[in-house]
């Protein structure tokens, strides 16, 4: 049997219940362990409750297995009540008490510990390197903020951190956005619609051309400027935002504008985002089943 120590801390001469991790011994308090405890007003009942039925002493601790020292060591110091101050509860305790917690399956401590993850306001990137520990509610906005973002905003080291996998799905879906910006915006919609009731046949030779300057001056710039583009979806937003062109009629202006919603135009931003959330979605689901 390989040699071992006694944790300086948290072996307890009163203790009841041995455990070993690699080669440290922790002689912990079964109360603290399986019975309801208070932290911070807030009840959790850790769920593993097999221990209860085994003996173990020092010559023969119940062995966890997928841990590292210090992690159980931080679980430990949670489970006693020994982070009392906010500032305590920093991303390196908090995600090892998640690691530990859903090694155990203990899901008031894993709710306890991304609820205080939640207070951090880690970046997108920092949520999605977190995936291992199964916080699936973060993938969804975070995939989002990526995609909308410009691929110049993630650095080499956030991009390593991502992985090959998520990286190469968030610009491909970066890609296919750019590619279908630029079609929307170098044409203007609706100027095969006829003219409004409110307008006639010769006018409405003037409003296409009026439309066609003002979607070029103003929309398709703001489509395709090159480090804050408009979004898609904002398109009729932001065009309702602007000034009325001179003589362009205003019924013919929101026929055009109809004819951008009634295409579906406006919702291939969202489909395209959706994509790239399910592709990342499914990717973390494989590392959850592995």
């Amino acid at each position: 049997m390989a040699a071992t120590q006694r944790h300086p801390k948290y072996w307890f001469l009163d203790g009841n219940i041995v455990f070993q991790v690699n080669g440290t011994l922790f002689h912990l308090h079964q109360g603290v362990l399986f019975v309801p405890f208070t932290y911070s007003g807030e009840y959790l009942y850790p769920s593993i409750w097999c221990w209860q039925m085994m003996v173990s002493d020092e010559d023969h601790p119940i062995v966890l297995p997928g841990i590292s020292g210090e992690e159980f060591e931080h679980f430990i110091s949670w489970l006693y009540h020994q982070w009392n101050c906010s500032h305590d509860r920093n991303l390196p305790l908090l995600w090892q008490v998640l690691k530990v917690s859903r090694l155990w399956q203990i899901d008031n401590s894993i709710s306890w510990a991304i609820a205080h993850l939640d207070q951090l306001e880690l970046s997108a990137v920092h949520k999605l390197s977190l995936q291992q520990y199964m916080i699936p509610q973060w993938i969804a906005p975070s995939v989002r903020s990526l995609t909308l973002a410009s691929l110049s905003a993630i650095d080499e080291d956030e991009a390593l951190v991502l992985g090959v996998r998520v990286y190469s799905i968030i610009a491909r879906a970066r890609e296919v956005m750019e590619t279908e910006r630029h079609p929307i915006a170098a044409v203007s919609p609706g100027l095969s619609v006829p003219p409004s009731p409110a307008c006639n046949i010769s006018h409405h030779a003037h409003c296409k051309v009026v439309w066609t300057c003002f979607w070029w001056q103003k929309v398709a710039r703001q489509l395709l400027h090159p480090y804050n583009p408009l979004a898609i979806s904002a398109l009729v937003e932001y065009v309702a935002q602007q000034a009325n062109p001179d003589s362009l009629n205003l019924e013919c202006k929101a026929s055009f504008v109809n004819q951008v919603v009634e295409s579906g135009g406006l919702e291939v931003e969202e489909n395209i985002i959706y994509g790239a959330i399910t592709a990342v979605e499914a990717y973390f689901n494989t590392l959850y089943t592995t």
